[in-house]
């Protein structure tokens, strides 16, 4: 796992530049709430994923093609479902075409993949968070979307898993988000335990952002360990780690400020909740049969906004 006050370090030179950085309360530092990918989880090469099953992608109408047509002139109107779905189209085109085996490093040949005439980005993928504006659209897609949003998240999970498969080449062993996201995680709450103890200004944004690197790596790890299917131990704690971390996150301000309380337009939705929880099925499995557990996920969801 590399090493969080580097991270932390790294992040904070990034300054301005940074979209994701905001300027702190200590004179020259920056807070990063985009930290970069652990350096010993970028691949090498740019990942390549074969024999996707483009096979199930979901058909667009010969109808919905020529209101497309339309719209570009400006002409007919779309609902907000019509807009999102052609989106999604586009995004899906852009992923697909960003895994395929005509991916390269040139960079005067990463946006000339082509849907119906339009040019779609292609992304050079050495990450999973890499895909990070994909995989983090996924949870707050509705049903009214449902046959894009399940072909998206099975594509989305062959490339975690052929992801895997190449780390735990390059490591010589096998790679398991669920390991890494624990490791992350705990690494988080041990430093969080210290930081009331911490006074100094400098020592206490650098604490700050550490932890926030150690959950903000945990939170996405053990997403992707749900999404990539792996089997998780039946007594993991990583949705309540992940609640923990989502809560601690949503406390820290653009200013690199630990507040008393989050604040909810930074917490995560109870339904982008329920979308982790429903595919983590040591959690469901103990919901069922375990009354004091369902008391306590039940309060955890209930700290989420509706």
């Amino acid at each position: 796992m590399v090493s969080l006050a580097a991270s932390s370090n790294q992040g904070s030179r990034r300054g301005a530049a940074d979209a994701g950085g905001s300027r702190g309360v200590v004179h020259g530092k920056y807070f990063n709430f985009n930290p970069l990918p652990p350096p010993p989880d970028v691949l090498g090469n740019p990942l390549v994923v074969q024999n996707l099953p483009t096979h199930k992608l979901p058909k667009e109408t010969w109808r919905s093609r020529m209101q497309r047509v339309l719209s570009r002139f400006r002409i007919g109107r779309q609902s907000a479902t019509t807009r999102l779905r052609w989106k999604l189209q586009d995004v899906t085109a852009s992923v697909l075409a960003s895994v395929s085996p005509a991916v390269t490093l040139h960079a005067e040949r990463r946006a000339q993949a082509k849907r119906n005439g339009t040019v779609i980005p292609v992304v050079i993928i050495r990450h999973p968070y890499h895909l990070r504006h994909v995989l983090d659209m996924l949870p707050q897609l509705p049903d009214a979307v449902g046959p894009e949003r399940r072909f998206l998240e099975l594509i989305l999970s062959r490339i975690l898993r052929k992801y895997g498969e190449q780390m735990g080449a390059v490591k010589g062993g096998g790679f398991s988000f669920e390991h890494e996201a624990k490791e992350y995680f705990y690494a988080g709450f041990r430093l969080e335990r210290e930081i009331k103890k911490i006074t100094n200004p400098d020592e206490r944004f650098a604490a700050l952002q550490n932890i926030y690197n150690a959950y903000f790596h945990g939170r996405n790890y053990y997403y992707y360990a749900l999404l990539r299917r792996e089997r998780l131990a039946p007594d993991n704690k990583l949705f309540m780690l992940f609640s923990r971390a989502c809560y601690f996150m949503a406390r820290v301000d653009w200013s690199g400020q630990l507040l008393d309380k989050p604040n909810p337009r930074s917490l995560p939705s109870r339904d982008e909740m329920m979308f982790y929880l429903q595919r983590d099925k040591t959690v469901i499995g103990r919901y069922r049969s375990d009354a004091d557990f369902q008391r306590q996920v039940k309060g955890v969801l209930d700290a989420f906004p509706t």
